[in-house]
């Protein structure tokens, strides 16, 4: 039964692998796997009305195989890993579908050192689902409480990157926090840091989450920065492990900007190896640009534990995708897009210096991202391999990405050249060959 996807399982609720019952079943195999003969998991979620339902059955089926359950309740996916491996539970769980809307949600499965769990620990859970169900006896059962200091312990964490000091005295930021997850804990960061926030999408009512808002709908904060003079914007996803920054300009800068930011802040500290990880999807102007600085860039496939895989075959401390999920593994070895902030506020402020000083040499080749819906249709790896292929050989310069998607019943195009009179030609070619294949 193949359920995981690119990050976790992830769908529509109410449609598999998203029903109550399926979850259950599924939290029954994950601790037959993880746990065994019994322990502690951390369960936390953002904001969606359906976390509710998904929270209370693998709570029920923890319990019932025997699990101690401490909810966390609403709180970032980087702030639930940071707890996982700080009490020491042998792993957490994760309730949601990070940027998608509110009908979408999911389940992501960190282990005990915070980390998304590896494919072969997927393999042993999806073999475990033709199990039945585990059902201890009453003596044998375990127990759940909800914890009182998952927030505070988020907060110690971040603002221990200014050593608690209100050092961001003065600066003004406009905050989007996409009705998601850092609803309350991030404006209450970054006000004990001193900073002045002016709050966007911090108000979820279960059904708003990522809607017109958030890193994947930049275009409020954007236009809200540059009407109130901020020196900078954030705006993170629902699950608030993605980030994407907006410049005192208004304008929006994805993870290859902010990789490259983080580089050139990092490239004469001793811990920094010359070496910065990204994905296929990462932009060749940004590896180019790195190389002029003598920084290698390493290429993972689409998602953040990819990243984190390459980033610990090669020893780098920065790596991320263009989507704005950016690890930095001194901090934590998961994407946290409100670390990423604090971290380029902290340099910018120690060192007087803008968003544009930190860009200083990064030039960037036109990228044409689009997706095509595939709902209710099979298309094959190979025939996509077979028309990525013969799109390449139409653009003379540059690059044509095509994949499925680990989260979403689309395909994602991406098409990267300067030549940009040719992108729609592209990308229709595609979308015929797609539709003639069927």
């Amino acid at each position: 039964m193949n359920v995981f996807g690119t990050d976790g399982i992830r769908g529509k609720v109410g449609d598999h692998p998203m029903t109550v019952s399926f979850t259950s079943a599924f939290a029954s195999a994950i601790s037959a796997v993880l746990a065994p003969t019994g322990g502690k998991v951390i369960i936390g979620k953002d904001t969606r009305r359906s976390g509710y339902m998904f929270e209370s059955s693998l709570e029920s089926a923890f319990v019932a195989s025997g699990l101690d359950v401490v909810l966390l309740g609403p709180l970032p996916s980087p702030a639930i890993a940071i707890y996982t491996k700080e009490t020491d539970a042998d792993f957490g769980i994760i309730i949601s579908a990070s940027h998608n809307s509110y009908e979408y949600n999911g389940i992501k499965i960190i282990n005990s050192h915070g980390e998304k769990i590896d494919s072969q620990l997927e393999n042993e859970i999806e073999k475990k689902l033709l199990d039945e169900p585990i059902t201890k006896t009453s003596e044998n059962i375990g127990k759940a409480t909800r914890s009182a200091d998952s927030r505070d312990m988020y907060e110690s964490f971040l603002t221990s990157v200014f050593n608690h000091k209100k050092t961001l005295t003065n600066v003004k930021l406009v905050l989007d926090c996409s009705n998601g997850a850092a609803y309350k804990v991030a404006p209450s960061i970054l006000s004990k840091l001193g900073a002045e926030i002016i709050p966007i999408a911090c108000s979820p009512n279960g059904f708003n989450i990522n809607k017109n808002c958030g890193s994947t709908n930049p275009e409020n904060i954007m236009n809200t920065v540059k009407a109130l003079k901020a020196d900078l914007g954030i705006a993170l996803d629902g699950d608030a492990d993605r980030i994407l920054l907006i410049d005192e300009n208004g304008k929006c800068l994805n993870g290859d900007q902010i990789l490259y930011m983080l580089a050139m802040i990092n490239k004469d500290k001793p811990n920094f190896n010359s070496k910065v990880v990204g994905t296929i999807l990462t932009n060749s102007g940004l590896e180019s640009s790195l190389n002029d600085q003598n920084i290698r860039l390493y290429r993972s496939d689409v998602g953040d534990k990819n990243v984190l895989d390459m980033m610990k075959k090669t020893g780098s401390i920065i790596g991320g995708e263009t989507s704005g999920h950016i690890i930095n593994s001194e901090y934590s070895p998961t994407g946290d897009g409100l670390l990423t902030a604090l971290l380029i506020l902290k340099d910018m402020v120690e060192n007087n210096r803008k968003t544009e000083d930190l860009l200083s040499g990064l030039s960037l080749l036109h990228q044409f991202n689009e997706n095509i819906n595939i709902e209710g249709r099979s298309i094959s790896e190979s025939l996509i391999h077979e028309i990525n292929t013969k799109a390449s050989k139409r653009l003379e310069k540059g690059r044509v990405i095509i994949r499925l998607s680990g989260t979403e019943p689309i395909i994602r195009v991406t098409i990267e050249s300067n030549d940009q009179d040719h992108f729609n030609d592209i990308f229709n070619y595609i979308e015929s060959e797609l539709n003639s294949n069927e």
